[in-house]
């Protein structure tokens, strides 16, 4: 008999081939709460065949916390444990029986095993642990992009590890990333003194060539007092160098086609 109850909940839009996937890796849970925000593909026909409830909800002006935390108010309040996970994401089998034996009702949240990417022979090659897993009550998803879940309950939070419990990453390489950059900028702006979300618009700058915007950001994201996680750090720097060698390739570039074309002066 199951100790707890347990559901599963997501946002979803256009995640048609994702479905079967996903519902044969949540299916250990109570229940699964999808809120879908604007799929024009069969997802929602899809995943109401699978037994998932769907609610079909408008998020304009779009924002991932809102979404989530629609999603998350669309869990009914009796349940137990609250298992928020995207689409392309994949646990592996018997996470419940894991959970159940490691959660105690005091507990607020878990921690568990994510692997973010594979190597080509299919071993793990980063991995890091995540914290989605919680309890119904005292939570709330914030940041528009990025987002992360936050503790509102009084005193501290009791966080217990799932050992053995791994949630797979599997994601739709070929989706476009469009919106990230103006919701990180956006999430700068509500938070400038999260040093997370520095580091991320960072990042995205330089994935964009926006290598003038990307270099003063990062140099921000370390001047952070917050910012002490030595491997964003680390990584910081690198794309900052990367930056400046980038910016010398293209300047020395544009010198080289104005000696070519005196024309191109004018």
């Amino acid at each position: 008999m199951n100790k707890y109850k347990i559901c599963v909940y997501a946002i979803c839009k256009n995640e048609e081939q994702f479905v079967d996937r996903w519902m044969d890796s949540v299916n250990e849970a109570d229940m699964v709460v999808v809120t879908d925000t604007g799929s024009t593909d069969q997802s929602v026909e899809k995943l109401r065949l699978r037994g998932a409830v769907v609610y079909s909800e408008t998020i304009d002006p779009w924002r991932f916390d809102t979404a989530r935390n629609i999603a998350l108010n669309h869990v009914p309040e009796d349940v137990d444990i609250c298992v928020a996970n995207d689409m392309d994401e994949v646990f592996e089998k018997g996470w419940r029986e894991k959970l159940e034996d490691a959660w105690q009702p005091g507990n607020t949240r878990a921690m568990y095993t994510f692997t973010w990417n594979r190597k080509p022979d299919g071993t793990p090659n980063k991995q890091s642990f995540m914290e989605k897993i919680h309890r119904r009550q005292n939570f709330h998803w914030v940041h528009p992009v990025h987002e992360i879940l936050q503790y509102t309950g009084e005193g501290e939070e009791s966080i217990v590890r799932i050992p053995g419990l791994v949630l797979n990453h599997r994601p739709d390489l070929t989706k476009p990333r469009s919106q990230y950059l103006p919701l990180l900028e956006l999430s700068a702006k509500e938070n400038p003194q999260d040093d997370r979300t520095a580091f991320w618009l960072g990042r995205e700058y330089m994935y964009y060539g926006q290598y003038d915007k990307c270099i003063p950001e990062l140099k921000r994201h370390l001047s952070l007092p917050s910012a002490k996680w030595d491997e964003e750090r680390s990584a910081s720097m690198r794309f900052i160098a990367k930056c400046y060698q980038l910016k010398g390739i293209i300047r020395k570039h544009r010198v080289g086609c104005l000696k070519q074309s005196p024309s191109a002066r004018i």
